[in-house]
């Protein structure tokens, strides 16, 4: 519990720091995002605009004949066309545009929908003819944001016959190259998406006839970033925004009949030009988030990571704090009872007591303040090691060393009935002798206090390449395995019942750990059946095999 009290602390601290710092390069991006994104901005809200009252638009607009009207239908395939060139605009920021197209008159001749399309629908002949396909005069807006959440569903609002559906049904009315669509079907095998579904009557005198297409292509207002009811409510505020700038300025047309050339402006981004070869109002709107645009993903990564990083900071940090309490408290435990028996016997040597005795007690001083100078001495090897203490380099025979080490304990291992084996291969090396000495007595010294009597340990010693693989096997019990993994922290004993005379102070696999990394190696120990093997990795010189 209370690790886990001293990581969710930790991890606090590491967070709010990576959120601090997540928050200052979402903000740098915020603002590259937007010196790059603004002008391209400003070039799609001007471009369709401009291209209407130059005359220079990629689509006809229809003007009146010598004798009569515009017929109703034309204004509607204007009404397609201009759909399908502003559907697109400002929508990859989560925009939408809208634009109306006048006659000199002032009258209306066409505005962007929320859904249109145009389809090669079959004629009676066989034959296929492009159709404009007109949806909001029957769709309800219910209908409108049905359509667009299946819209949403493809990446493609394009559908062909053989490769998507394997057939295009919609019923409605036709008008000149328009069908005012009332429903349409996309047939998958067995399974049907209504993409339009409609009651409405649009002609009273004539029933809804019924096509069959090859492809279809929408263009829908309400697909895209924020979902269809909020750019539904979009569309609507923009519709508004360019009625009330007409009906602000009831004598708008007098300037174009005069030839001046006047811009109108009303509230949000609606304008209303009066120049040019065909009048024009539009509007667009531009969410807050819209320089978010194309950040998601990037902006999602880096917050994972940043609570990734906070996650692993705590982890290292919480850590670290568990081995430099378990450290202090390791320290003053191996100096407390040396420290308690100096002073008992000082304070005996005080007391008028027998001369036989103070020889003894002295020896006693001695011996414990050569154990504390030895447990200083190797805290201080432990500390120069591990701080990046600097190692000699001399070539060396690591053969020859680790056969001199298993020589110096032959003597240790017969007297506890053990059998140590030999298994060397030739190895060199530049390293420390003295501390690459210590590594093999450590390893080996280990090895015989926790084999069995009448067991066997094993030191081999290979080189493949620049690899030197140093093992140091015994028989006996194995290691638990959630004490596995911390042998080589500083006074760790898996064991804590063992006697120092058993486990010596918890130092030894420390110093041999800092010793191995000191040389640019690493080591582990893993169990085995009926032993424990402990591995050692030195980067060697280059061998023949």
């Amino acid at each position: 519990m209370k690790d886990k009290r001293l990581f969710f602390r930790c991890f606090a601290k590491s967070l709010l720091v990576s959120l601090l710092l997540w928050g200052v390069a979402i903000g740098a991006m915020l603002w590259v995002n937007h010196q790059w994104s603004w002008e391209d901005i400003i070039s799609q809200q001007y471009e369709l605009p401009n291209a209407i009252t130059q005359g220079t638009t990629s689509f006809s607009i229809p003007t009146p004949p010598e004798e009569g009207e515009i017929p109703d239908w034309e204004k509607d395939e204007l009404s397609v066309m201009l759909t399908m060139n502003s559907c697109d605009t400002l929508k990859k920021y989560g925009g939408q545009y809208f634009v109306r197209v006048y006659d000199q008159e002032g009258e209306r001749l066409g505005q962007s929908q929320m859904l249109a399309g145009r389809s090669a629908v079959y004629q009676p002949d066989g034959t296929t003819e492009l159709r404009y396909l007109l949806f909001d005069p029957a769709l309800t807006e219910e209908g409108q944001m049905a359509a667009a959440r299946i819209l949403n569903g493809y990446s493609d609002h394009s559908f062909w016959t053989g490769i998507g559906p394997d057939k295009i049904e919609l019923t409605g009315w036709e008008e000149g190259e328009v069908i005012y669509v009332r429903t349409l079907t996309l047939h998958f095998g067995e399974e049907q998406v209504v993409l339009a579904d409609s009651d409405a009557q649009l002609f009273p005198d004539r029933e809804a006839e019924h096509f069959q297409a090859i492809w279809l292509e929408c263009y829908c207002a309400l697909t895209g970033r924020g979902g269809p009811a909020r750019r539904l409510e979009q569309y609507r505020d923009m519709v508004a925004q360019v009625d009330a700038v007409e009906a602000d300025n009831p004598r708008w047309m007098y300037a174009y009949s005069t030839g001046t050339y006047t811009i109108y402006k009303g509230n949000g981004n609606a304008d209303l030009r009066e120049y040019g070869v065909h009048p024009v109002a539009s509007n667009y709107c531009l969410p807050g988030d819209y320089l978010l645009a194309g950040l998601e993903p990037a902006a999602l990564l880096t917050l994972a990571a940043a609570v990734a990083l906070a996650l692993f900071t705590a982890w290292l940090e919480s850590r670290a704090i568990r081995r430099e309490r378990a450290f202090v408290r390791g320290a003053a435990h191996e100096l407390k009872t040396p420290l308690a028996v100096l002073r008992t016997h000082a304070e005996a040597l005080r007391e008028d007591i027998d001369p036989a005795k103070r020889g003894q007690y002295l020896d006693t001083v001695v011996a414990e303040s050569d154990r504390m100078a030895a447990l200083v001495g190797s805290l201080m090897d432990l500390a120069r090691l591990e701080s990046g203490g600097k190692v000699e380099r001399e070539p060396l025979d690591l053969a020859a060393l680790v056969e001199n080490g298993a020589a110096r304990l032959s003597l240790l291992a017969e007297e506890k009935n053990i059998e140590l084996r030999i298994q060397l291969a030739p190895a060199s090396m530049l390293g420390d002798r003295l501390r690459l000495e210590e590594v093999v007595d450590d390893l080996a010294d280990n090895a015989l206090r926790h084999c069995t009597p009448g067991g066997a340990v094993t030191i081999a010693l290979a080189q493949k390449g620049r690899r030197i693989t140093l093992t140091v096997d015994n028989d006996g019990p194995v290691i638990p395995q959630k004490h596995l993994d911390r042998l080589f922290e500083p006074f760790y004993r898996g064991d804590e019942g063992r006697s120092r005379a058993d486990g010596g102070t918890g130092l030894g696999l420390a110093i041999v750990r800092a010793a191995v990394e000191a040389h640019g190696g690493r080591c582990w120990a893993v169990n085995r059946t009926g032993g424990v093997t402990f591995t050692v990795v030195l980067p060697g010189l280059q061998s023949e095999t």
